[in-house]
């Protein structure tokens, strides 16, 4: 009986589970029935208390057709629907005044907030993306020397969506210059949440190239809290990505009587330690960096061995003078863009506790020690410059 009884519940369970086997999902989605969005823009609205929303929507049947035309033609394989609203979960429902479907944001490639919302504050826009679950962390956070609007309306020559072309665009900066740093929607929060490092976005501005709108990615805004309150020039922001340690490359120049030399970074470490004397916090910096020859305009024969020991000098001061740059305006603008404090919590968890109430006070007298040690390793594939080198006479 008891064999029974135990036979008949296992099928009565198997029953229940194909029955809910066969239901399938509840809350699934027609890909026809959805507007998918590439990039979404935040700028102030005219309305007081209001904002406008500018989202990017991919035309599907545009995508693999060559592109000949300009920005909101018929020929885009994007189209930049725009609403208001008093929040922005508000103003993405607006949308559907416009279009039959459905906003997914799930594939969105940027989110650029406008320089007049951001210097009033963005915390209150994010909190739409952090809650959906449709929201990708790795979406990149932009910030427009004008409005976001006017940046997604700026047709690439290259890729087909302008929101994937800004993506991009922050990432390879990041890569081949270290002028800008590619700053995700995950990253950005993390930095928001702390008390003490200030959150960082790179900059998209609009250039007239040859009578055409280019987008161009440099720099980065510096946020106080949530509210931009200043901007890192592309000097300032490598000097920031050395101490960070993510300088991958980029080039420095190095000037002689007769000419010039540019050398390629290749490998770039730091190593950041907080230090504690007789009760004053203090900042080592210690920089490892190794470059390559790959350009010169000088006559002078510099693949020797004092040659690159003359390079790696002049690299060393030019890394240092950029570190300094950086300090100069975190400090003026008491900002915390490095992550010194989180340092301190980190290596001194007791005295951080009497430090952390007082670190805008601390961080702008903060004593910060600066070594750098670089070196050249190669030069090409020639030795000597393509130009000989001029010997006088007298010589």
């Amino acid at each position: 009986m008891k064999k029974e009884v135990e036979h008949l519940i296992f099928k009565t369970a198997i029953c229940i589970m194909l029955v809910l086997a066969l239901s399938g999902c509840w809350n699934a989605r027609e890909l026809k029935d959805l507007s998918i969005v590439a990039g979404i823009g935040i700028d102030k609205a005219e309305t007081p208390d209001n904002i406008s929303l500018t989202a990017q929507i991919v035309k599907p049947a545009e995508i693999k057709k060559p592109s000949n035309g300009t920005a909101g033609g018929e020929d885009t394989a994007f189209w930049n629907i725009k609403s208001t609203g008093q929040t922005v979960f508000d103003a993405v429902r607006e949308v559907t005044h416009k279009t039959s479907n459905r906003l997914y944001i799930a594939h969105t490639q940027a989110i650029i907030f406008g320089k007049d919302i951001s210097a009033e504050g963005v915390q209150q826009y994010l909190d739409f993306f952090m809650r959906s679950h449709e929201t990708r962390p790795t979406a990149m956070i932009l910030v427009s020397d004008t409005t976001a609007g006017e940046v997604l309306d700026v047709k690439p020559e290259i890729e087909k969506l302008p929101a994937m072309n800004l993506a991009k665009l922050a990432k390879m900066q990041e890569i081949l210059t270290a002028h800008a740093m590619a700053v995700n929607l995950q990253d950005f929060t993390a930095r928001l949440i702390s008390k003490t490092t200030s959150p960082i976005a790179p900059i998209v501005t609009i250039h007239n190239d040859d009578r055409k709108e280019v987008l161009y990615v440099e720099g980065m805004a510096v946020f106080k809290g949530d509210k931009l309150t200043g901007t890192l020039d592309p000097a300032e922001t490598r000097g920031l990505l050395w101490v960070l340690g993510k300088v991958k490359s980029g080039n420095i120049n190095v000037s002689f009587p007769d000419g010039k030399a540019t050398l390629e970074i290749i490998k770039a470490e730091s190593e950041v330690t907080p230090k504690i004397k007789d009760g004053k916090p203090s900042i080592h910096i210690r920089i490892k960096a190794d470059a390559n020859l790959v350009n010169q305009t000088t006559p002078k024969n510099l693949a020797t061995l004092s040659g690159f020991s003359s390079l790696g000098k002049q690299q060393d001061n030019t890394i240092r003078d950029e570190i300094e740059a950086a300090l100069k305006k975190a400090k003026e603008l008491n900002t915390d863009v490095f992550g010194f404090g989180d340092k301190f919590h980190k290596k001194y968890r007791r005295e951080w506790k009497l430090m952390e109430d007082n670190w805008d006070e601390i961080f702008p007298d903060l004593e910060v020690e600066i070594e750098v040690k670089s070196s050249v390793k190669e030069a090409g594939l020639i030795i000597k410059p393509a130009v000989p080198e001029v010997v006088s006479e007298e010589e």
